[in-house]
């Protein structure tokens, strides 16, 4: 087991004692929190119904699976590779964050991205994983801005790197790929395309120019949604604009990540269909891309149901025999790999409610777009 939050702490000289006092806690607004819970609830909800829509669906093929036995050896292969991708993942977010705080620790990310992986996938209606994080960022006296800056600009690297990986699966199977196919590949260039210029727009300044002139017309500057985010924006092209080579190296730890993701993906389709999967790894790094793109839609526990049903229906035109059976056997790979930073969670979780306070704290700023206005 890695060592406490407390020491990871103190190794960054900041105690979780009394030497550091913590957040003055927000008024709770109420209609707010109702409606909050009310939303997360009916989330809930619509998850597991379209999940039991799936399920429902591919009673008959579930059937066939476990009708035969299951090479459990691939389970456990895909459980070490989809861990060895989060380990990138954290890494790649290691070296964004360095870019703002030198004295930043690795023990300290693969910590935090346990615990962040445990907000976003396993507890709906948490604060988010991210926000655990950026409220750590900001315990060692980095800037709000700069601390969700970090956030961002990791998201949106993430999904470039996703976006790239099917760009060029495409690139490879256009010559041989049938018209439904050659139209998910130009999908998958446009996404490419629109997420670099996204990254260039921010980097660049285009968004921060134009929120400063909306604030400027409807609102005074420094307060109000606009101005926080033209502050936030703000802080991430400055922060990163002259640091290309760590984008870019973000962008390589996403694709490497990712490519991780798409043959744990295919590691559980070969164990649920044995020999009967006409579907090949090259199509899959396909298939598996768009699919995975789907679980940013805000909807508990990490999209449940609607990837479950979009790959079913883009497997559909790769030939796969279930996508939404092989989407269901990756999940089990993203729980399995999640009971083990719930570990990491339950051993830090008095430190942890620390942190989940101040993330609190931070997601009201951030929705009342007043996350600049404080220096730590």
């Amino acid at each position: 087991m890695p060592e406490d939050l407390s020491g990871m702490f103190e190794a960054t000289s900041l105690p979780l004692g009394d030497d550091v006092p913590g957040p003055v806690e927000p008024e709770r607004r109420p209609g707010r929190s109702h409606l909050g819970s009310a939303i997360n609830a009916g989330l809930v909800v619509l998850a597991f119904a379209l999940l039991g829509l799936v399920l429902w669906r591919n009673r008959e093929k579930i059937s066939q699976v476990f009708s035969h036995p299951l090479d459990y050896r691939l389970l456990g292969l895909g459980i070490l590779i989809f861990q060895l991708s989060l380990i990138v993942t954290y890494v790649r977010w290691y070296l964004l964050v360095r870019v703002i705080e030198p004295r930043f620790k690795l023990r300290s990310t693969m910590l935090l991205g346990s615990i962040g992986y445990v907000f976003n996938q396993v507890i709906p209606g948490a604060v988010g994983g991210d926000l655990i994080k950026a409220a750590y960022l900001v315990r060692m006296h980095i800037r709000k801005t700069q601390a969700v800056a970090s956030m961002i600009i990791d998201r949106i690297v993430g999904l470039i790197g996703l976006f790239v990986l099917a760009t060029i699966a495409g690139a490879v199977f256009w010559g041989s790929a049938p018209v439904e196919i050659r139209r998910l590949i130009v999908a998958a260039w446009i996404a490419t395309g629109a997420g670099f210029l996204l990254l260039v727009a921010v980097l660049f300044g285009v968004f921060t120019r134009m929120a400063r002139s909306r604030t400027s017309e409807g609102e005074a500057q420094g307060h109000g949604k606009l101005a926080g985010i033209a502050t936030e924006l703000r802080s991430m092209s400055s922060t990163y604009r002259t640091r290309l080579d760590v984008v870019a190296a973000g962008i390589l730890l996403s694709m490497i990540g990712h490519s991780l993701n798409v043959l744990a993906f295919y590691l559980m389709s070969r164990m649920l269909f044995l020999d009967s999967l006409p579907t090949t790894l090259g199509q899959h790094f396909l298939m598996v891309p768009l699919t995975l793109f789907t679980m940013v839609v805000p909807l508990p526990f990490g999209a449940l149901g609607l990837s479950e049903g979009v790959s079913d229906q883009i497997g559909n035109l790769v030939d796969h025999p279930g996508g939404a059976l092989a989407m269901l056997g990756f999940r089990v790979l993203m729980y399995a790999c999640g009971l083990i930073s719930a570990c990491v969670y339950l051993a830090n979780i008095r430190e942890v409610k620390g942190l989940s306070a101040e993330a609190h704290h931070l997601e009201e700023e951030i929705e009342d777009g007043t996350v600049g206005d404080e220096v730590p």
